[in-house]
This record gives C-alpha cells, sequence and structure tokens, in this order.
C-alpha cells in the first residue's frame, strides 16, 4: 500500500481566527456558510484541532467519516488523519488499513495499489464499482491514462466521476491538471471546490503569495484563515501565515497578536514533529 499511499501525500501536500486588530479585519465576510452552521460539537474540535490536538483531528477525522455533524466526506477525512499522523509515531497506511472493509477510500486505495494498473484485482475493483461507481471512475480514468495514453479521456473520466459525486476524484483532478501544467484550470478548480475541501484554502494561499501587488499579502492571508477555520492548516501554511502576518506588520498594514504568533509557530512545530 506504500506507494499510493505516497502518491495521496503528494496530492495532499500540493494542495499541501485571525486575532490581529482591527485594521485588518481578514475574517469579515469570508467564512463560509457551513462553516457558521457547525455544531458546538464541531466547533470545539476545530477549536482543538487549532492548537494541534491529535485526539482532536481523529474525531474530525471520524465525524467525515461517518457524515457526524458534518457532510460525509472522504477527502476532508483523510486530510484529518494525515495531519494527525504527522504529529504521532501512527502510519497513515495503517489508519487506512483500519478502516471498514468497504470504506470506498480502502477499496480505491486497495485497487490502485500495485505496479501497474492493469495488474489491479479485478475482484478488488468489482467490489469498487459496486461500493462506489464514482470512485471506481477514478480507476478508470487512471487506466486510460497509463494504458491508452489518453489524457483527454482520463479528464473526461474524471469529470464524470465528481459529477457522480467522487470526492477524490476532484482532488486527483486538480492534481492531473498541475501536473499537465494547466494552471488556469487547475486554479479555477482550487477555487470551485475549496468550500468542500478546505485544505484547498493552503494551496490557494501559496498561489496568492507568488503574485505581486499590495492586496497579495492579505489575499493570502484570508485563504489561510479560511484552511485553519476547519482545523486544517498545515504545517507550511502555518508557517507561511505567520510570516504574511510579519510582512504585514512591518508595512504598518496590520499590529499582530503575539498569542496567535505563538500558536502559528507551535502549530508548525508539532506538525514536523518538533
Amino acid at each position: 500500500m506504500s506507494k499510493i499511499c505516497a502518491f495521496l501525500y503528494c496530492v495532499f501536500t500540493l494542495i499541501c481566527i485571525t486575532s490581529c486588530d482591527d485594521r485588518l479585519n481578514l475574517e469579515k465576510g469570508t467564512v463560509s456558510e457551513e462553516a457558521t452552521k457547525m455544531s458546538p460539537k464541531i466547533g470545539e474540535l476545530i477549536s482543538k484541532a487549532r492548537q494541534g490536538d491529535v485526539e482532536a483531528y481523529d474525531a474530525l477525522a471520524e465525524c467525515y467519516r461517518d457524515g457526524a455533524g458534518v457532510v460525509q466526506n472522504d477527502f476532508n477525512m483523510l486530510t484529518m488523519y494525515l495531519l494527525s499522523c504527522r504529529m504521532s509515531d501512527r502510519n497513515i497506511e495503517d489508519v487506512i488499513k483500519s478502516l471498514d472493509d468497504n470504506n470506498p477510500l480502502r477499496l480505491l486505495i486497495e485497487v490502485l495499489d500495485c505496479a501497474r494498473i492493469e495488474q489491479a484485482p479485478q475482484e478488488l475493483v468489482a467490489k469498487l464499482r459496486n461500493a462506489s461507481p464514482a470512485d471506481a471512475l477514478i480507476y478508470g480514468a487512471i487506466y486510460t491514462i497509463d494504458c491508452e495514453n489518453d489524457t483527454l479521456g482520463a479528464l473526461q473520466l474524471f469529470k464524470e466521476a465528481v459529477e457522480k459525486g467522487s470526492d477524490m476524484a476532484c482532488i486527483l483532478q486538480i492534481f492531473l491538471y498541475e501536473r499537465l501544467g494547466y494552471k488556469d484550470k487547475m486554479e479555477q478548480t482550487l477555487h470551485a471546490y475549496a468550500y468542500r475541501f478546505p485544505v484547498l484554502y493552503v494551496k490557494l494561499g501559496e498561489l496568492s503569495l507568488q503574485r505581486e501587488g499590495e492586496d497579495a499579502l492579505e489575499q493570502a492571508a484570508k485563504y489561510f484563515n479560511l484552511a485553519d477555520n476547519y482545523g486544517m492548516l498545515t504545517a507550511r501554511g502555518a508557517r507561511e501565515l505567520s510570516d504574511v502576518y510579519r510582512m504585514l506588520e512591518k508595512t504598518g498594514r496590520m499590529k499582530c497578536d503575539r498569542q496567535e504568533m505563538d500558536r502559528l509557530e507551535a502549530l508548525a512545530k508539532k506538525m514536523n514533529g518538533n
């Protein structure tokens, strides 16, 4: 399972509440409607996750797995488990193996975990098709790329998988756009899906930092904060958000809260195993 887990981790890393004063209100008007409707239980877990609490990440992963208090979402489940594994001794492979035998994500990974896609056990492919026809289209898309060298055909299959409700197809679609060099299409897709998969806001924040202009830093901070609102700020995102705050303070556009800066720095260190 190591090959496909490494692949999914690369996908995750690709896409890898401000406390500052009123002169820069980054949060106002940016929190999604879903975030404002979260139950107190989910809100409490997110607050703990923002401090780097491993148990909170695991609990949120289970909520996304089961659709308990949040919309059921395989990629958000995977995101939370990956963040948890970054701060513990666990291996993401072991976490995936612990999922139910009929869990679509586990089945998809088992189907794709082979040296060549055409070697995928057909009994597993059939089981995936039965459990999640939408996710089974991902197998077809990757087969189309690897065995038929048909990128356009694969993109169409990913599109069909997305339309049928596959979370992982959304993410792999972004990965493929990036791999093919379709930067504009990749960014459009990031914007289209970020409200469903908040960790994508980290990638949008990183893209904002690559731009020039007075608003680039504020825009980056807004995106990083949106990921943070869901407890999905990555180690790199936490470091870059604290750097953005320092740059904004240096230019006189905001004054940072020391406690918030300490939280971001501590979160990045925890995720890096420090």
